[in-house]
């Protein structure tokens, strides 16, 4: 074999010589010492000797890095200074430099270190009063740091590290509504070195105030009757409340003006939250959209008109009672957001005066209205986690001190239905020598008439009984006012109802829909119950369609939506003795 091979090459050379053609030489390896590069932070020189058969194009792309030719040996070698400048970053530097010679091509790998600096932080502890919020340390390190918090209540964000080496950590500590003080720490690490930061928090304080107690006649007076500004502040899309997102125009301060008057002494301004919630542990609430709440109710106060702010909407979302009623750990996440949601709600108005209420919550439910299985098999366990709830937002504004101590709140109960709260609302504990907590209740009664698709098409005693909803269409708004007035007003409770109103109907129909609307007014007024007509700025006829008020500029939408809320205000300021429900009822169509 050995002899085969040898004689191959000898044939091989003899036909090349044939030809005319010396045998070509194997060309010289292509190669670099060393093989790659790296430099100091500092930057610096190293001599680079790249071995080739002809001179190679040598080329490197990156700015930091400079090539210069120290000698050039034909057939055999480069010599090179390969020069890196400071790197004065916090990310360590990575290039190559390309060789290309005869028939080969290289790449020489060349890295950079970053500058070493000690691990250190601007404060090793930090303080937050019971209503949480935000702090920030200033870390100094050699690349980008990271940070764990040992404490559940506080939260940590990491900024980016910046040329000069300073990374800001954000601590968002949770309002605390324990009446323990609490502390942990913080851990920044970087570079397998860590730094420990102490964090602490004081317990929850609220001070009994003393005041004078709400009366149904009182509230009444400053709130009946009322508007809701609804689809607005509460519209939302792809979980992100947003104000114009189901089609009402932004509100002005027109809008607030030609409110009051219309004859309206309070609107109840629907806001959701959601979407502009922070993460736990504090939830932070998104300034952008608080401000715009604020500069809202601005609009209220500078009308001369009560206003209620609320979260609404939000039972869809991070207030699900239906995940939190039978999962501890659910509902006590529910708690703490609700708390922290509030405390910031409180801190951001409390130099407002009683003008301004705060409603803890819209209509929360399973999902079911009532009528779910899981509530009718144990109603009990989703009443008591509502009143939980109610609890921990009376707490949390209270807890804000100042004009907060006494500021009137109102609580729903179940679905803010009124028979669902009658049966499961239990009152919250205030912290007043007397009471400042009002009921809130919604009432479409009787829905197949108000809401309901396709809607009844006529209302009351003298509509064709063909047409209506029963024989005892008055004697059931009646009936669920008098259970109210025996529930709570008779107590000294207030109550109000939150929402009211009914669909736009048809023409013909359209004088039942103006008894409707006087009746219902006029007996919830006789019974001191303010009553806030929901608007939803949906114009034309058919359910769901509760334009009243254009929503951008104050107008009436129409002369029909004019002259309903024209009876709202008659039924419920009209003094003349003469008129009374029965007046009315002999009025029908």
């Amino acid at each position: 074999m050995k002899i085969l091979k040898i004689t191959l090459a000898f044939l091989t050379a003899l036909i090349l010589a044939s030809c005319g053609e010396d045998p070509q030489p194997e060309p010289v390896k292509l190669t670099a010492t060393p093989a790659e590069l790296n430099f100091e932070a500092a930057g610096g020189t190293i001599e680079l000797t790249i071995t080739s058969g002809i001179k190679p194009t040598v080329s490197c792309g990156d700015r930091w890095l400079s090539l210069s030719e120290v000698g050039y040996q034909s057939g055999k070698a480069l010599t090179l200074k390969v020069t890196a400048a400071e790197n004065p970053g916090t990310t360590k530097r990575i290039s190559s430099i390309r060789v290309i010679g005869d028939k080969q091509s290289l790449m020489i790998p060349v890295t950079q270190d970053i500058a070493k600096v000690e691990l250190k932080v601007d404060c090793n502890s930090v303080s937050f009063d019971r209503f949480g919020g935000t702090a920030t340390i200033k870390v100094t390190s050699s690349e980008q740091p990271s940070a764990k918090s040992e404490a559940s209540w506080c939260g940590v964000e990491v900024g980016s590290i910046g040329n000069d080496k300073v990374t800001e950590v954000t601590l968002s500590a949770a309002a605390n509504r324990s009446a323990a003080a609490r502390s942990g720490s913080v851990t920044i690490s970087c570079g397998g070195t860590d730094v420990s930061v102490s964090v602490s928090e004081d317990a929850a304080s609220i001070s009994m105030a003393s005041t004078t107690a709400l009366t149904p006649e009182t509230v009444f007076n400053a709130m009946a009757p009322g508007w809701n500004m609804g689809n607005h502040m509460d519209a939302i899309s792809n979980g992100i409340a947003s104000e114009t997102v189901w089609g009402n125009a932004k509100c002005t301060q027109a809008t607030f003006d030609g409110i009051k008057k219309a004859g309206f002494k309070a609107v109840r301004i629907c806001t959701t939250w959601t979407g502009h919630i922070g993460n736990a542990p504090a939830y932070r609430l998104e300034d952008k959209w608080l401000d715009r709440v604020a500069e809202i109710v601005g609009y209220a106060e500078k009308a001369g008109l009560v206003a209620i702010v609320n979260t609404h909407h939000d039972e869809t979302y991070w207030l699900d009672i239906s995940k939190a009623y039978n999962n501890t750990t659910q509902n006590e996440s529910v708690k703490d957001e609700i708390f922290c949601v509030w405390t910031q709600i409180a801190q951001r108005f409390s130099d407002k005066g009683e003008w301004l209420v705060f409603e803890s919550f819209n209509e929360i439910q399973d999902g079911g209205w009532g009528w779910s299985t899981a509530f009718q098999n144990n109603p009990a366990a989703q009443y008591k986690v509502l009143n939980d709830w109610n609890q921990v937002f009376v707490d949390a504004v209270r807890g804000t001190g100042g004009n907060n101590a006494t500021r009137w709140l109102g609580v729903p109960g179940y679905a803010a239905s009124p028979g669902f709260t009658i049966t499961g609302l239990v009152l919250p504990k205030d912290y007043t020598n007397a009471n400042r907590l009002m009921v809130a209740v919604h009432d479409y009664d009787p829905y197949n008439y108000t809401l309901s698709d396709p809607l009844v098409r006529q209302w009351g005693h003298t509509a064709d009984p063909t047409l209506r909803c029963s024989d005892y269409d008055e004697e059931g708004v009646v009936a669920v006012f008098n259970n109210l007035k025996a529930a709570y007003l008779d107590k000294g409770i207030p109550v109000y109802l939150g929402e009211m109103g009914c669909s736009r109907h048809q023409d013909p129909d359209f004088p039942y829909q103006k008894y409707y609307m006087e009746y219902f007014c006029k007996a919830a007024a006789d019974r001191l119950l303010p009553m806030y007509v929901w608007d939803n700025g949906a114009l034309g006829v058919g359910p769901e369609k509760h334009g009243y008020i254009d929503h951008g500029t104050g107008a009436y939408v129409d002369d029909k939506a004019k002259t309903l809320i024209d009876l709202m205000v008659k039924a419920v300021t009209t003094k003349d003795p003469d008129y009374t429900l029965e007046s009315v009822y002999n009025s029908a169509p």
